[in-house]
Parts: structure tokens; C-alpha cells; sequence
């Protein structure tokens, strides 16, 4: 249900999607990890301030819909929580984080240098 989400938000992220599982439905942790990551820190390294706070909306939008999933708080405090650190903008990114993705983030950003 993640991955179909994350698509319906960025249609573009499709064909990178699928080409990492083929035929079957990607992975939400590969959809998100080694796609939707690559692609949100393109845009925070060109400070395309639009797309970053669509990601941002769409991290936030997926974690109020899924409350009773705590899959899907684990898959993004993994998944973005553990690539805040090496993410240069990280500060761009974490003035665009909604509550609810701060929250499932909270440990490692609070292990950022200078946070």
C-alpha cells in the first residue's frame, strides 16, 4: 500500500521503482531507500524547495494515514531518520518535516551535529 501511495504522489519515480523488482511490487523499503531518497536529495541539493515539501507533505500524509501501522512509522524512522546524517541540506529538510515525521525521527535527529 506504501509504494502504490508514494507512485500516486510521484508518478515519475515509477520506472526506477519497478526496475529494482522486475515484474513483482516493489518493496517499500527498496521504494523508499533507494529511490524516493535518491531523488528527495537531488532536490534538496538543487534547493528545489517545491519538491522538498511535497516529500515532506508525502512522508507526513503516509504516517497520519497509517497511525495503526507501525510499519510504516519504522520504514521512514529507518529509512529517513537513518539517511538524515548524511544528507548535506539536512537543515532544508528538517524545516519542511511535518510533527508526525519529526516524531518518528526523533532519535536520529536528535544525533545530528548542531541539533
Amino acid at each position: 500500500m506504501f509504494v502504490q501511495e508514494m507512485l500516486a504522489w510521484f508518478p515519475f519515480l515509477r520506472a526506477k521503482c519497478m526496475a529494482y523488482m522486475d515484474e513483482d511490487e516493489p518493496l517499500a523499503y527498496i521504494a523508499l531507500g533507494c529511490v524516493f531518497n535518491p531523488w528527495l536529495e537531488e532536490s534538496l541539493n538543487a534547493g528545489d524547495v517545491a519538491n522538498v515539501t511535497k516529500a515532506c507533505k508525502f512522508l507526513e500524509h503516509a504516517l497520519v494515514e497509517g497511525k495503526s501501522d507501525d510499519r510504516i512509522e519504522n520504514l521512514i524512522a529507518i529509512e529517513i531518520g537513518e539517511w538524515l546524517p548524511e544528507v548535506k541540506k539536512n537543515k532544508l529538510l528538517l524545516s519542511n518535516l511535518g510533527p508526525e515525521t519529526l516524531s518518528a525521527c526523533s532519535y536520529h535527529i536528535s544525533r545530528l551535529p548542531g541539533e
